[in-house]
């Protein structure tokens, strides 16, 4: 005694296959993002200037509601409350890399 028939079992089976050629197209499209996270997700972030002399000369700024130690990419004077755009992080001291943001 069977309860399906072979038309339901291939039903099932072709429901099953799709549902998972699908998951997979979202898996491979989700690896194709760029880093949301870690130091690739902060470079090109914007932020302001919290505080201008700190240890070692380094600049507080805030970027995504975060304080952060920085340093300029290019010497030069920059005042609290400017905005900056983080162009990279120094992998040895976990410091934001930096540079004025210039309004047009």
């Amino acid at each position: 005694m069977y309860v399906f028939g072979v038309t339901t079992l291939w039903a099932a089976g072709i429901t099953a296959l799709l549902i998972a050629i699908f998951l997979l197209w979202l898996g491979l499209r989700a690896q194709k993002r760029p880093n949301q996270t870690g130091d690739e997700g902060m470079v090109g972030e914007t932020g302001i200037v919290r505080k201008t002399a700190g240890f070692r000369n380094r600049l507080i700024v805030e970027v995504r509601g975060e304080l952060w130690w920085s340093k300029m990419t290019v010497p030069g004077r920059i005042s609290t409350g400017s905005e900056i755009k983080v162009t990279g992080v120094d992998p040895e001291d976990i410091i934001l890399i930096i540079e004025p943001l210039e309004r047009s």
